[in-house]
């Protein structure tokens, strides 16, 4: 077979095929009409395909088959344009799985919304808040989906849209991610307390949220870690002239205790130290 051709071994819907590539490997090909009047074993051409995934090893095929026969291709292919412009606005790419998500979610939205039923996001604030590039991209999309398919989903849409790309992105479930940012909020919340509403964006506040999602994917998901750097003598170096964030990190360690079961190292008190004094010394400077 020449490269450019690909053998159909299944025709889902008029406008997607299963297929294999001349090197044997299976894959979705999509396209305006690919799929009408194929049938087993019909050749067709690259050029002919808007979008191609690889079926790689483990994906869950008959799940994303199943999907793709339910839902109407224009949701799917508005879908891949949202990807299209999230990738090339977070320089990231995303495997079949998201298509298959977001695809399934924005056509669930869409259908609830026409039958007058909105659905709250349990994590609108924390998606807004800790990651503002994806809710960004998500309020596009948002407008997108309004226009193309002549709805008016909720603004809310957009951190749900947002919170597949952060899933996708970060190579987690959507359970994983939520205790992400439920951890994140928490020691948020702890900090604005004991010092200030602080500039959100700010430099420090950017520095402050990555560090967090870092710190909380650690607590949550890795092994146990080994000690790092000795981090006793610079901690009470720290402590001099810093009682106000010293007694917010001893407030987050008991958070941490309480909710996570989790103990500080110093290193963790370190750190959480030195982006708390930069928090505070940032805000002087504006005030």
């Amino acid at each position: 077979m020449r490269d450019d051709r690909l053998l159909v071994k299944r025709v889902i819907n008029n406008n997607i095929v299963v297929a294999e590539d001349f090197k044997g490997h299976e894959v979705i090909a999509m396209g305006k009409g690919l799929g009408f009047r194929k049938q087993k074993d019909s050749i067709i051409r690259k050029n002919e395909i808007s979008k191609m995934y690889s079926l790689v090893e483990g994906s869950n095929k008959g799940y994303i088959l199943s999907l793709f026969e339910q839902v109407p291709f224009e949701i799917v292919e508005l879908t891949q344009q949202i990807i299209d412009m999230a990738s090339a606005e977070l320089e990231a790419s995303f495997n079949i799985n998201l298509l298959v998500v977001l695809s399934d979610h924005i056509h669930f939205s869409v259908t609830q919304h026409r039958a007058g039923v909105d659905l709250p996001v349990p994590v609108s604030e924390e998606v807004k808040r800790l990651y503002k590039e994806e809710y960004q991209i998500g309020k596009k999309a948002l407008r997108m989906i309004n226009e193309a398919l002549d709805v008016s989903l909720k603004p809310d849409e957009a951190a749900s849209i947002a919170f597949h790309l952060i899933t996708a992105r970060e190579n987690s479930s959507n359970q994983d991610a939520r205790r992400i940012m439920q951890g994140v909020n928490g020691i948020l919340k702890i900090v604005e307390k004991d010092i200030f509403p602080m500039e959100e964006d700010s430099v420090a506040y950017s520095r402050f949220i990555i560090h967090l999602k870092f710190f909380m994917r650690s607590v949550l998901f890795d092994s146990p870690k080994e000690a790092g750097i000795p981090a006793g003598e610079l901690l009470g170096q720290l402590n001099i002239g810093n009682g106000e964030a010293w007694n917010c990190v001893d407030h987050i360690s008991e958070y941490m205790r309480e909710n996570y079961d989790y103990q500080l190292t110093d290193e963790d008190r370190l750190y959480l130290t030195i982006h708390v004094v930069r928090l505070i010394l940032e805000s002087r400077k504006k005030h």
